[in-house]
């Protein structure tokens, strides 16, 4: 064969190589961007995954235990700040740690439950210090993968959350304590309507649990009311309008009785 035919059709192959690789460019290209948002996808999805168990699990230990909800916050709020000071070699120990003791990211579900059985019924997942452990370790798994990852997002525990915490667990707890009035004040009437059937009168009321004291007033009816159990008190007042209506009132106090601060509602 003539050499410049060899070489004709050495240089076409060639030409035709090089057009090829260049039309793939934007393929491999593209490819390797769809890839990309899918990886970027999966960690999102994980990542709204694990925030939807640690809601959950925040709503069942607060509900349970306000205080104990505000413990777990603080604590993990500071594991936070801690991880954002640590060495990289300090994170992947974290991260290795967390991940053997949950290999997969179902594991981090304390709850397990079907999605239509109320929370309100018996819990049937184990101790509420399991519950508490896996609030911790998923805000810091969360924590942690994401300064592994140097993802500009925000932080688990933002400072604009503190605030609007504090007053949801406010709220519970003197939702709470409102109900734990009332039924002092409950037992109270109670034990006045049996002494009275019985032809005898009763002012103040004591049990082991409760203690119900008539406080001095002018206008309104107040009562101090403390709780043992807890160690808390509070006031019931009521107020007898002319025109028959009634208004009244509980508020949480101190020991004296004269220091009141106003309940949400």
């Amino acid at each position: 064969m003539d050499v410049s035919v060899i070489v004709a059709s050495v240089a076409a192959l060639a030409v035709g190589i090089y057009l090829g690789r260049r039309s793939q460019r934007p393929a491999l290209s593209a490819l390797a961007s769809t890839a990309g948002r899918r990886a970027s996808a999966a960690n999102d999805a994980n990542d709204r995954y694990l925030d939807v168990l640690r809601r959950e699990l925040a709503n069942v230990i607060a509900r349970d235990n306000p205080d104990r909800m505000i413990a777990l916050y603080q604590k993990a709020e500071a594991q936070e700040s801690e991880m954002l000071n640590a060495d990289k070699a300090r994170i992947e120990a974290e991260l290795a740690a967390l991940t053997h003791k949950y290999p997969v990211y179902e594991d981090f579900d304390k709850i397990a439950t079907k999605h239509f059985v109320p929370y309100s019924l018996e819990p049937a997942w184990g101790e509420r210090e399991e519950l508490s452990d896996a609030y911790l370790d998923i805000s810091k798994f969360l924590i942690v993968t994401r300064i592994r990852d140097g993802v500009s997002r925000q932080p688990v525990f933002p400072d604009n959350d503190r605030k609007t915490f504090r007053r949801c667990m406010q709220e519970l707890k003197d939702q709470t304590f409102t109900i734990a009035l009332k039924n002092a004040i409950d037992s109270h009437h109670l034990a006045r309507r049996v002494a009275e059937q019985l032809g005898s009168q009763i002012g103040d009321y004591e049990d082991h649990q409760i203690g119900v004291f008539r406080l001095p007033s002018y206008a309104d009816v107040r009562y101090g009311i403390y709780l043992k159990r807890t160690d808390e008190y509070g006031v019931y007042s009521f107020f007898v309008h002319d025109s028959g209506k009634v208004s009244s009132r509980y508020t949480r106090s101190d020991a004296s009785f004269e220091n009141e601060t106003a309940l949400y509602r």
